[in-house]
């Protein structure tokens, strides 16, 4: 495959999300406390109503034109909701959505082949990371703490443009940041109808990991499939 770039999705791709564990909850309790700790006086059950609430309005609203605020508004118009009126850039919430962020960070690791393989591929191509995430600050500190950081030429999460995949716009971010067209870059990701119909839509080659069983009726085909990321060496080889 010859290309002049490799992006890749962050979560379930790079970064692996622990199975079979109910982390968002506990995201939201910390979250909550922060809240708490700040002078909500809220209960916990009304304070997730009123988060869900603000978060499905949110999605509703972007669902169209695929659209990924910060996480800050979402509890901005949860506070709202509840009748505190903090705008998105209120340090009550800014340190809640960090309180989210920090324990959402507990349940993350990279994947076994992850720094391998992008040390290898840095310098002999570019690379990069396009993720959808709402809070791209967390994005970036998990991307130092497990130092993959230097790996990259560019990273672009959605939150930071406010488009998500499969939105072409943060595709095409990351291709102009580089200053490469779309077909002389190979997106892999772990999510046909996200990562794979998004790059091909602008004309990118794609590379599905398979990280779960797969409907064989699949609409967004990749042009290629694999089962480890370090697979993906061998492909490039060839």
């Amino acid at each position: 495959m010859h290309v002049k770039a490799v992006l890749f999705d962050l979560f379930e791709t790079i970064l692996l999300l622990q199975s079979n564990v109910h982390y968002y909850d506990q995201c939201l309790k910390r979250l909550y406390e922060s809240l708490v700790s700040s002078g909500i006086n809220v209960s916990f059950s009304d304070f997730r109503k009123a988060y869900f609430k603000a978060r499905s309005d949110l999605y509703e609203r972007a669902k169209d034109n695929l659209e990924e605020p910060h996480f800050n508004i979402r509890v901005s118009l949860a506070l709202r909701e509840m009748g505190y009126n903090y705008d998105a850039t209120h340090s009550v919430v800014r340190d809640a959505t960090m309180a989210f962020s920090d324990e959402f960070m507990r349940y993350i690791y990279p994947d076994e082949d992850a720094r391998l393989v992008l040390q290898e591929l840095h310098g002999r191509y570019m690379t990069g990371i396009i993720s959808n995430f709402a809070i791209p600050e967390c994005a970036h500190k998990l991307l130092s703490v497990y130092e993959i950081r230097n790996f990259l030429d560019t990273i672009v999460i959605s939150a930071e443009i406010n488009r998500r995949k499969p939105a072409p716009e943060i595709f095409n971010a990351a291709l102009s940041y580089l200053g490469i067209t779309a077909e002389d870059a190979v997106f892999v990701g772990d999510t046909p109808d996200v990562d794979i119909k998004g790059a091909k839509s602008i004309g990118m080659k794609t590379i599905l990991i398979e990280r779960r069983p797969l409907n064989s009726n699949i609409e967004d085909k990749p042009d290629l499939t694999i089962k480890k990321l370090r697979d993906l060496l061998e492909i490039l080889k060839n």
